[in-house]
C-alpha cells in the first residue's frame, strides 16, 4: 500500500529527528573527545600533541574568545591525565608558532597548515576544531590530524546543552557574526589630550602597540633581499638597533626565521641573541628564550658559547619544556660529536641530582630523567646513554615504572643494530623481572604481541627486522615466570586466550592450564574428548616440541567417537598439523595424512600443509599413491603432484610416476601441475 505524500514528509521528518544528535552536558561532551582521542593512541610510544584553540564556524550565531579558551583548556586538562598516552606540546610555545608564522587559526583544521607546523616544532599530531554556538546548544567539531602524513585519524562532533554558566561565555559585546565574518565590537575609550575629551576617531596619537607593528611590518620587507653579504650585514646591524624586549622586538622573529630558513650566518647577529638569552630570568613563560634556542640548533650544530647560554636558561625551565630545550641543544645538533653531548648531558643530570633544575620549583631527578629521555628520543646513542648510567638511581612509583617500560620499549623498536637491540631486550627483562606495577601485564604482552603474527604483506620484513623473534626468544626465556603469572591477570576472555596461546607458543608453563609433555601424552591417551580437543589446540601451537609424545599422537587417528564425530575430526585434524610441524617420518602416519586428501574438507588442508612440512620422509608414501592412481583420478593426481613440486629437489625420485600420469591424462590442469612439478623438482 502506497503511503499518501504527507505521510511520507512525516517520516522523514522523523527519521531526520531520530539521527539527530542529543545535546548532553559540557563535561560529557569534553570527556568523550578526550576518551576517543585517548582510545585511539595504541603505539609504544606517547604521541607528542599540540592543540591549539577552538575557533568559531560562520555559522555560529557568537563567537568567544573565553568559550573557545574554555573548551580548548578542558581538553587539554583531560589529556594530561594520560602522560603514557599523551605528551602535550606546551601552548604557550605553540602559540608563538602560530604568531611568528601567522596562521590563521580555522586552516589548522586543514591537513596542509598541520604538515607544515609539522616541519616547526616536534610533535606527531595536532588537534584542532570549531564551535558552533546556536541558541540553545553548542555543536563542536574536532579533529586530529598526523603532521607527517596529513591523514585525519580522529574526527569528533558532539553537541553541548547550553546553560547559565556557558552563556555568560558569550557576552553580547564580544562577538557578533555577520555577512560569514566576526566581528568584535571594541570597548568604548576616551582620550583625554590638553583637557579635551576626543574619541577615537578623532584623535591623531598612534598606540606603542601600533607603531611597533608598523615598524616590524616595515622591517620585514628588507629581509626580502638578502642576496649579498653586505645586504646581510646592513640588516642584521638594523635589527640590533632595536632590542629584543618589547613589542617592537617582535621583529627578530622574523629575522630569526628567516636566516635559519636560509641558513645565514652572521655573527654580530647570533652574539646579540645570546647576550637577549643571558638576560631572560624566566624562560618557561617567556617565547624568547625557546625561539632563541631554536634559532641556535637552526644550523645543526652548538658551539661552547651557544651551549653555556642554553644550559643557564634550561636549567630554569619547568616540566615538558625540559625535553624540547635538550632536544635542540644537545639531541638535534650533528655537532659536536657524541663524547662532548655526553658530557653535556651529564651536566644536566648532575644538576638534577643537586635538586637544582627547574623552576618555579626544582625537579625531582625522576621527572629530570623522563624529560631527558624524551628530549634525546631522535639520539639512539645519547639515550641508551642515560639509561645505562642513570636509571638505577630512579625511585620508581607504579606511573613511572610503566613510563620507564615504555621508553625502553621505544628505544628497542627505534635501534636498528641487531645486537644492540638484544642487549636492550637484556635490559627490558631485567626491568620486568624487577618491578610489578597495575598495568604490568598489560605492557608486557602487548609489547611482546607487537613481534607477531606474521601477516606476509610488504611491511613483513620491515616488521622481522624491528622485532626479531630471537629477541622475543630472549624475553620469554629470562622473564618466564612473569609472563606466565600475567597471562591470567586479564579480565577479558578472549584477551586471556591469546596469552595463554602465546605462552604455548613460546613454552611458558601456566600450572592448571598449559599441561606439560608428559601430562599432554596421557590425556591423549585417555577418553576425555574434550580435554583431547583442548590439549591438541594447544599441542598444534607448540612447533616441534610434542616430538617427544609424537606416539600419542598418531594413536589418535584410531580413534572414534560414538557421541561427537565432529569433535573428534576436529582433534584428528588438529593431529595432522601437529605431525606436521614435528615433521614426522611415521610410516603410519604419513599414510594416514595422505588419505585424508580426497576429503576436500579442513583436514585435506591440514594435510597438504602437513606434508610439505615433512618433506623428503613424505616422498615414498606420495610416490607410492600416485602410481595407484588411473586417468579416472585426476583431482588426486593433480593434488599429489603440486605437493610433490612443492617438496622440490627431495622429491626427485617422483620424475618416472609424474611422466606416467602425463602420458595417461590428458586434462589441461593436470598436464599443466604435472610439467609444474617437474620443473620444480629437477631445478
Amino acid at each position: 500500500m502506497k503511503l499518501p505524500v504527507a505521510a511520507l514528509a512525516f517520516i522523514s521528518l522523523l527519521s531526520v529527528a531520530a539521527f539527530a544528535q542529543k545535546a548532553k552536558n559540557y563535561s560529557d561532551v569534553t570527556r568523550e573527545l578526550a576518551d576517543k582521542l585517548i582510545a585511539a593512541q595504541t603505539g609504544s610510544e606517547a604521541t607528542r600533541l599540540a592543540v591549539v584553540p577552538f575557533m568559531a564556524t560562520r555559522s555560529s550565531t557568537q563567537a568567544s574568545v573565553q568559550f573557545g579558551e574554555y573548551l580548548t583548556e578542558t581538553i587539554i586538562g583531560s589529556l594530561s591525565g594520560h602522560p603514557l598516552k599523551v605528551k602535550l606540546f606546551e601552548r604557550t610555545r605553540m602559540d608563538a608558532v602560530l604568531k611568528e608564522q601567522e596562521f590563521i587559526l580555522t586552516d589548522l583544521m586543514k591537513p596542509a597548515a598541520a604538515l607544515k607546523i609539522g616541519q616547526l616544532v616536534p610533535i606527531d599530531a595536532i588537534l584542532s576544531g570549531t564551535y558552533t554556538k546556536l541558541k540553545s546548544y553548542i555543536d563542536v567539531s574536532a579533529r586530529l590530524i598526523d603532521v607527517e602524513s596529513g591523514e585525519i585519524t580522529v574526527s569528533y562532533t558532539g553537541r553541548i546543552k547550553m546553560n547559565k554558566n556557558l552563556a555568560a561565555l558569550f557576552p553580547e559585546k564580544e562577538g557578533t557574526v555577520t555577512n560569514n565574518a566576526t566581528t568584535v565590537t571594541p570597548p568604548d575609550v576616551n582620550i583625554t589630550v590638553n583637557n579635551t575629551i576626543n574619541t577615537p576617531s578623532n584623535s591623531a596619537q598612534r598606540s606603542k602597540t601600533e607603531i611597533c607593528k608598523e615598524k616590524v611590518k616595515e622591517f620585514s620587507t628588507r629581509l626580502q633581499d638578502l642576496s649579498t653579504p653586505e645586504k646581510i650585514k646592513s640588516v642584521a646591524a638594523e635589527a640590533m638597533k632595536t632590542p629584543f624586549d618589547n613589542q617592537c622586538g617582535q621583529l627578530h622573529y622574523d629575522v630569526m626565521y628567516t636566516f635559519t630558513r636560509f641558513k645565514i650566518e652572521n655573527s654580530e647577529y647570533k652574539n646579540f641573541i645570546l647576550q637577549t638569552l643571558d638576560t631572560i630570568a624566566f624562560p618557561t613563560s617567556d617565547e624568547r628564550a625557546y625561539e632563541i634556542v631554536r634559532f641556535l640548533a637552526g644550523d645543526n650544530a652548538v658551539d661552547e658559547r651557544e651551549w653555556q647560554s642554553g644550559f643557564r636558561a634550561l636549567a630554569h625551565v619547568g616540566n615538558y619544556s625540559l625535553s624540547t630545550y635538550l632536544g635542540y641543544l644537545i639531541a638535534k645538533p650533528t655537532v659536536p660529536d657524541l663524547a662532548k653531548k655526553i658530557r653535556r648531558t651529564n651536566s644536566v643530570m648532575s644538576l638534577a641530582v643537586e635538586g637544582k633544575i627547574g623552576l618555579p620549583r626544582p625537579l625531582t631527578f625522576e621527572t629530570v630523567f623522563f624529560e631527558v629521555m624524551e628530549g634525546l628520543r631522535d639520539d639512539q646513542a645519547l639515550r641508551q646513554y642515560v639509561y645505562k648510567t642513570y636509571a638505577s638511581r630512579l625511585q620508581l612509583d607504579d606511573k613511572a615504572k610503566a613510563t620507564l617500560f615504555s621508553e625502553l620499549a621505544s628505544m628497542y623498536k627505534k635501534e636498528k643494530q641487531p645486537a644492540v637491540k638484544t642487549e636492550i631486550i637484556g635490559w627490558m627483562a631485567d626491568f620486568v623481572n624487577a618491578y610489578d606495577f597495575e598495568k604490568a601485564h598489560e605492557e608486557l604482552y602487548s609489547f611482546a604481541f607487537e613481534f607477531g603474527p606474521r601477516y606476509y604483506d610488504q611491511r613483513d620484513e620491515e616488521i622481522r627486522q624491528t622485532f626479531p623473534d630471537n629477541d622475543l626468544q630472549v624475553l620469554t626465556a629470562r622473564c618466564r615466570e612473569k609472563f606466565s603469572r600475567y597471562a591470567l591477570l586479564s579480565p577479558y576472555p578472549s584477551q586471556k586466550e591469546d596469552r595463554i596461546n602465546f605462552c604455548v607458543k613460546y613454552n611458558v608453563p601456566i600450572a592448571g592450564v598449559i599441561p606439560t609433555l608428559e601430562e599432554a601424552g596421557t590425556i591423549l591417551q585417555g577418553n576425555n574428548l574434550d580435554e583431547q580437543l583442548r590439549v591438541t589446540k594447544l599441542l598444534a601451537l607448540m612447533g616441534d616440541q610434542p616430538k617427544k609424545i609424537e606416539s600419542s599422537v598418531v594413536g589418535l587417528f584410531s580413534k572414534r567417537s560414538l557421541e561427537d564425530r565432529g569433535k573428534m575430526n576436529e582433534v584428528q585434524t588438529l593431529a595432522i598439523v601437529i605431525l606436521g610441524n614435528c615433521k614426522t617420518s611415521n610410516t603410519k602416519a604419513i599414510d594416514h595424512i595422505i588419505d585424508v586428501l580426497p576429503h576436500y574438507g579442513n583436514d585435506t588442508e591440514a594435510a597438504k600443509e602437513a606434508l610439505v612440512k615433512i618433506g623428503k620422509p613424505a616422498v615414498p608414501a606420495l610416490i607410492s599413491r600416485l602410481d595407484k592412481t588411473t586417468d579416472q583420478d585426476g583431482g588426486l593426481q593433480y593434488q599429489l603432484m603440486v605437493l610433490l613440486g612443492k617438496i622440490g629437489k627431495d622429491a626427485a625420485l617422483a620424475a618416472k610416476s609424474i611422466q606416467r600420469v602425463l602420458a595417461i591424462n590428458k586434462n589441461s590442469d593436470v598436464q599443466y601441475a604435472g610439467e609444474a612439478a617437474l620443473q620444480a623438482i629437477k631445478y
